[in-house]
C-alpha cells in the first residue's frame, strides 16, 4: 500500500456511547456518537431522580455527580453539541470549557419554542456566550462534516399535540449507509407523524424517550382492564413502538428516559419486547443493551418499592380493550384497533 492511496476502512464506522441515561440511575438522554469526521455529544445535559426513584438519597447524588463528569468528558472528546431543547436534563448551563468551549453548537431555535423553553434559552446563550467556535440552529436542516451527516427533523411535538412542554427536534447522525437517530423527548412516542418520520429514517439504531408511566393515574381495582382503563396514549406508545420495530433496516430499538423512571416498565411494555422477540430484533434500555439491569429495577429489588406496590402486565386482549374503550367514548379514532391489531397482535 502506497502512502497516497485510500484510505480502506472495513467494519462499522459509526460508533454509539451511551453517555448518561435514566436507565443508569439520572435524568438523562445522551448520547454521543463517533464518526471517522466528527464526534458530537447529543443532549449534554443530567438531573437528579426523583424521590419516586427507589434509590437512596445519597446514591441519587454519587449517580448524579458521576455522570455529570461523563457529560463532561463526552463533549471534550467532540466537536460539536446538540441541544434538542431546554430542559435542564438536556443541557448543562455552565461556563465549563470542555462542555462548550470551541464547539459547534447545534440548537433549537429558541424563536419557534414555548415562551418558557424560550427563556431558559435565552439564559442558557448569554451564560455560554462566548464560548462556542459557533451556534447553528438546527430545525429542520442538515449539515455536512466530509463524510458524515447531522440532520435534524422539523419540530415535533414533546409528547401529545399541543402540550406544555412544546416541541423538540430530532437527531441523525450518519456516516455512508450507516445511521442512529436520537428522538429526544416524544413521549413515546406518542404523534402518528412523529412515528412515521422514525419509521422512515432508515436508521439501524434509534434512541426513543419511552412513555412516562409514572404519570399514570393509579385505579384501587384489581382487575388489569381497569387498571389500565383511562391510559389509552401508554396503549398507542405499545404500538408506535412496535412499528418502529418493524422497519427495514432497523436493528436495535433502545427505548429509556421517561420509561427508566418506573420499576413497572417491563410489565407496562411486555408486548413490545414480545414483538422483538419476534422480529429478532433488539429492544432494551439503554443499560439492557450493554448487558446491564436498570438502575431504576436494580434499586426496586435492593431497597423496594416508593410510589407503586400492585400492578399487572398489559397482554394483548387488555391493551386493545383500552383502545376499543378510547374509540368507543370519542378519544381516539377507531383506525387505531386496526392499528393495533397490524403492529402489536
Amino acid at each position: 500500500m502506497r502512502l497516497t492511496d485510500p484510505i480502506i476502512r472495513e467494519g462499522p464506522q459509526l460508533h454509539v456511547e451511551y453517555v448518561a441515561f435514566d436507565s443508569f440511575g439520572v435524568k438523562s438522554m445522551c448520547v454521543r456518537v463517533e464518526t471517522p469526521d466528527i464526534t458530537v455529544t447529543i443532549d449534554p445535559g443530567v438531573a437528579a431522580e426523583a424521590n419516586s426513584f427507589p434509590l437512596p438519597v445519597e446514591k441519587r447524588r454519587a449517580l448524579l455527580h458521576h455522570y455529570q463528569e461523563a457529560v463532561h468528558e463526552s463533549c471534550a472528546r467532540s466537536q460539536a453539541v446538540v441541544i434538542s431543547h431546554y430542559h435542564l436534563d438536556h443541557l448543562q448551563p455552565s461556563r465549563a470549557v470542555d462542555l462548550y468551549g470551541g464547539k459547534t453548537i447545534l440548537a433549537r431555535d429558541p424563536a419557534v419554542m414555548s415562551a418558557k423553553q424560550a427563556e431558559t434559552a435565552t439564559r442558557f446563550f448569554k451564560t455560554i456566550d462566548g464560548l462556542p467556535k459557533d451556534k447553528l440552529w438546527a430545525d429542520g436542516r442538515k449539515f455536512k462534516f466530509k463524510k458524515a451527516a447531522l440532520e435534524f427533523s422539523p419540530a415535533v411535538w414533546h409528547g401529545t399535540r399541543d402540550a406544555e412542554p412544546g416541541t423538540v427536534v430530532m437527531t441523525s447522525v450518519s456516516w455512508g449507509k450507516e445511521k442512529v437517530l436520537v428522538t429526544s423527548d416524544v413521549g413515546g412516542p406518542l404523534e402518528t407523524s412523529t412515528t412515521d418520520a422514525i419509521y422512515s429514517a432508515k436508521a439501524q439504531t434509534v434512541i426513543v424517550d419511552g412513555y412516562p408511566t409514572y404519570h399514570l393515574g393509579q385505579l384501587a381495582s384489581a382487575t388489569p382492564v381497569r387498571q389500565h382503563a383511562t391510559d389509552y396514549d401508554l396503549v398507542r406508545s405499545i404500538v408506535n413502538l412496535c412499528r418502529i420495530l418493524a422497519a427495514p433496516g432497523l436493528k436495535t430499538l433502545v427505548a429509556d428516559h421517561h420509561l427508566c423512571r418506573d420499576y413497572r416498565y417491563p410489565a407496562f411494555f411486555k408486548l413490545v419486547y414480545d414483538k422483538a422477540k419476534q422480529l429478532k430484533k433488539q429492544f432494551g434500555t439503554a443499560a439492557e443493551i450493554l448487558g446491564k439491569t436498570s438502575a431504576v429495577l436494580e434499586g426496586y429489588q435492593n431497597y423496594g418499592p416508593t410510589r407503586w406496590h400492585k400492578w399487572f402486565p398489559l397482554e394483548a386482549r387488555d391493551a386493545r380493550a383500552v383502545l376499543e374503550r378510547a374509540v368507543a367514548e370519542g378519544r381516539l379514532d377507531k383506525e387505531w384497533t386496526a392499528l393495533f391489531d397490524r403492529w402489536v397482535a
